[in-house]
C-alpha cells in the first residue's frame, strides 16, 4: 500500500522571510551607526523631504559643505527646500488656527471660516453665515464669536510677523439703509472694523498693507451672487521677505523723487 506524504504548508516561508527582514534591518542599523555625523544629518534631512534630497543624483553620494562648497545645482535644491518648508510651515499654522478656534462642521459648504495657502503667505476667508455670523445683522459690528475668532487671528499675525491685508464683500441683493449706505459701504466698513479690531488685539497699524472695498463685485467663483458665502471678509496674511523687498524699493523711488 503507498503511503501518503505529509504536506507541510508554507508557513517557514513567512518566517524566512521576517528572518532576512530583520537580518536587513540589523544591517542598516549598524552601517548607520558606523557613519559620521554629517552623513546622519544628511540621510535624516533626505527623509525628512525626500523631494529636496541632497543627494546627487549622477553620482549616488552626498557631498558635504566642506568638499569645496555648494555648486549651482546644490543652491538650487536648497533654495527649493526653503520654500517647500515654508508651505510645510503655512499649513501647520492652518491646522493650528482652526484648531485653536475648535471648528468642526460636517457640511463643508456652511464651514464659518476658510483657510488657503498662497503663493506669499495664508489666506483666512471669514463667511458670514447665519449659523455662525461674525457681524450682527447688516452691520459692520463683530459679535462676541466674530471678536473671538479675530483676536485668535491677531495672535497668529503677532507671532509670525505677517503684513496683512483685509478685503470686504457682500452678497448681491443687500438693501441698503439709503441710496447713501449701499453694499460699498458696508464692505468698506466690514473691512475697516477688521483691521480695528485686529489692531485693538496687538497688530500694529505698519502691518496693514491694504484695506480694499468690493461692495458685490467679486461674488465666488462657481457660487450665485446671492449665495450667503458672498457675505465675507477675507484677511490675506503675507509672509513679510517679499513685502520688505517691495518697501525698500519704495523707498528708494521715494527718495529719488525727492532729488
Amino acid at each position: 500500500m503507498k503511503q501518503l506524504g505529509t504536506h507541510h504548508g508554507g508557513a517557514w516561508k513567512v518566517a524566512y522571510a521576517d528572518f532576512v527582514t530583520a537580518m536587513m534591518a540589523l544591517f542598516m542599523v549598524l552601517w548607520l551607526t558606523a557613519q559620521n555625523d554629517t552623513l546622519k544629518k544628511d540621510l535624516a534631512k533626505f527623509f525628512q523631504d525626500p523631494y529636496n534630497t541632497p543627494m546627487d543624483n549622477s553620482m549616488g553620494v552626498i557631498k558635504s559643505d566642506s568638499e569645496g562648497g555648494q555648486s549651482a545645482k546644490d543652491k538650487g535644491q536648497s533654495k527649493g527646500k526653503a520654500e517647500i518648508s515654508d508651505f510645510k510651515v503655512l499649513y501647520e499654522m492652518a491646522q493650528e488656527f482652526m484648531r485653536l478656534l475648535n471648528i468642526d462642521s460636517a457640511d463643508p459648504t456652511q464651514k464659518p471660516i476658510d483657510l488657503d495657502v498662497t503663493s506669499d503667505g495664508l489666506r483666512v476667508t471669514l463667511y458670514d453665515r447665519d449659523a455662525h455670523p461674525f457681524f450682527v445683522e447688516n452691520t459692520a459690528d463683530y459679535t462676541p464669536w466674530g471678536s473671538f475668532v479675530i483676536e485668535t487671528l491677531a495672535w497668529l499675525v503677532q507671532r509670525h510677523s505677517f503684513k496683512v491685508r483685509v478685503d470686504g464683500f457682500v452678497a448681491e441683493g443687500y438693501q441698503g439703509t439709503s441710496w447713501e449706505y449701499t453694499a460699498w459701504e458696508l464692505s468698506s466698513e466690514r473691512a475697516n472694523s477688521t483691521r480695528r479690531l485686529l489692531e485693538r488685539y496687538g497688530v500694529r497699524a505698519a502691518q496693514f498693507q491694504s484695506v480694499t472695498a468690493w461692495g458685490t463685485r467679486r461674488p465666488l467663483p462657481f457660487m450665485h451672487p446671492t449665495a450667503e458665502a458672498n457675505d465675507r471678509v477675507s484677511v490675506s496674511l503675507v509672509l513679510a521677505d517679499p513685502f520688505n523687498v517691495l518697501d525698500a524699493k519704495e523707498q528708494e523711488a521715494a527718495k529719488r523723487g525727492m532729488e
